[in-house]
């Protein structure tokens, strides 16, 4: 089924968003307009409920039932609205009264357990005359028993007349039943809080964990601090007849984003701790997901190969200040004792000296002989020419040597095998190179 304009508004809409989000309570179209049209500017939903053949909505500013058949109809209940039954049965279902009818709330996802609900109504006591029923069997009581109501009757009459001192102590009472507005304790430590609120005055003061860790808390401990309470700021209770709960976290952490939310801590400063010192602080705020990297390389490091106690930490994540829940995992980059945390630059390997390359073709007196016979010689019979050609070429006769003046060793020559002297002396061969082009070289026969 393709999602309605209504149902798209109710995702998109900032006093709704959250609990489009967060509920599996989805409601029809006509409901989803009704709502939208009902909330105030600013008046954010919190949570949402099955209602008999209808759902309830919860908002900051109180509850809204809405119906499903006929004519769609949105119907604000009165604050503080009756509670005539807390969390109970397989569905942590809690029952208010609206009109003398009683309705039966559950459902939620946001709410599993109806806390943000009861923190938000009033508890009936189970005396009450307002609860389903009740004047009715009182009624029918007195009519069956006459007498035993005059006995009763009499009796409080000579006894209130016998009992002049206890005026005051009556009126305190009477003072103590009346309606009050609920102080604001938020932000107040724990302590200070339940002496504020006069413990006395109450039919029950207790403590519990604002957050999800759902630790044990008494109205005695020390060095917390009240992050939310039930019944809620500004409400109008009958204390004697009403249970007040403070729910608070360690004045070291930041109140959760809403009741039994995460636990939120703000990041310590740890650069410049030992690894030891920042896994300590770390532990004791429960942040327990930390990764090792190596400051130089970034490369993981394992505490079960090395000892990293000692190591201190260059850089962090996240940085300090910041509010986190206590499952953001925190990285931090440590370096061995002794070094410093920034890398130092390599030094520059010096440049190596070009090698000199040699000069063919160049011989002393100014003649070149660069596998030509330019300026050569001849020998015949053994004997060698200096400097003059026979016939006008080099040649060679009769396993005589004839040289050539003037060359080098590694000049080009022609042809191979050919053997001549250098310009200092030494008997040189024309040699083949392994890049195919010969050369001159020693001639060691």
């Amino acid at each position: 089924m393709s999602e309605s304009a209504a149902q798209r508004q109710l995702r998109t809409d900032p006093r709704t968003a959250t609990a489009a989000a967060g509920e599996r309570i989805s409601l029809t179209n006509d409901e989803a307009k009704v709502l939208l049209e009902v909330l105030g500017p600013g008046e954010t939903v919190r949570a949402l409920y099955h209602n008999g053949w209808g759902d309830a909505v919860l908002t900051r500013n109180g509850l809204i039932l809405l119906r499903h058949f006929g004519s769609p109809k949105a119907t604000r209940v009165p604050k503080p609205f009756r509670i005539l039954r807390r969390t109970y049965g397989m569905f942590d279902s809690v029952e208010i009264l609206v009109e003398g009818r009683p309705h039966k709330l559950h459902g939620s996802k946001l709410d599993p357990k109806g806390e943000l609900l009861q923190a938000r109504g009033e508890l009936l006591p189970p005396e009450s005359p307002l609860r389903p029923g009740r004047g009715k069997r009182l009624f029918t009581w007195v009519r069956r028993h006459p007498v035993l109501i005059s006995t009763g009757a009499a009796v409080l009459f000579f006894t209130g007349l016998g009992t002049g001192s206890g005026g005051e102590e009556d009126a305190a009472q009477v003072r103590t039943d009346r309606a009050v507005g609920v102080a604001d304790f938020s932000g107040t430590p724990l302590s200070t809080a339940i002496a504020e609120a006069g413990a006395p005055a109450w039919l029950r003061v207790s403590a519990a964990d604002a957050s999800s860790a759902h630790r044990p808390v008494k109205t005695t401990e020390p060095g917390w601090r009240v992050c939310f309470q039930s019944p809620s700021h500004d409400e109008t209770v009958r204390p004697s007849v009403t249970a007040l709960t403070l729910y608070a976290v360690p004045e070291r952490e930041e109140c959760p984003l809403r009741l039994h939310g995460a636990r939120r801590v703000v990041m310590p400063e740890l650069v410049g701790n030992r690894y030891e010192e920042a896994s300590t602080t770390l532990g004791d705020l429960g942040l327990d997901r930390t990764f090792l990297f190596h400051a130089h390389t970034g490369k993981r490091l394992n505490e079960g190969s090395r000892d990293l106690s000692d190591w201190p930490v260059c850089r962090q994540q996240p940085e300090p200040d910041i509010e986190v829940s206590v499952s953001t995992q925190v990285d931090l980059w440590l370096i061995s004792p002794g070094d410093p945390c920034t890398q130092p630059s390599p030094k520059p390997k010096p440049k190596p000296k070009p090698r000199p390359q040699p000069s063919y073709g160049t011989t002393s007196g100014g003649s070149t002989s660069a596998g030509s016979n330019g300026g050569g010689s001849s020998t015949n019979g053994g004997s060698t020419g200096g400097g003059s050609t026979t016939g006008g070429s080099s040649s060679t006769s009769g396993g005589s040597t004839g040289g050539q003046s003037g060359l080098q060793f590694g000049q080009f020559c022609s042809p191979v095998g050919a053997i001549a002297t250098t310009f200092d002396g030494r008997p040189a061969k024309c040699f083949m190179g392994k890049d195919g082009k010969a050369r001159w070289g020693y001639n060691s026969g």
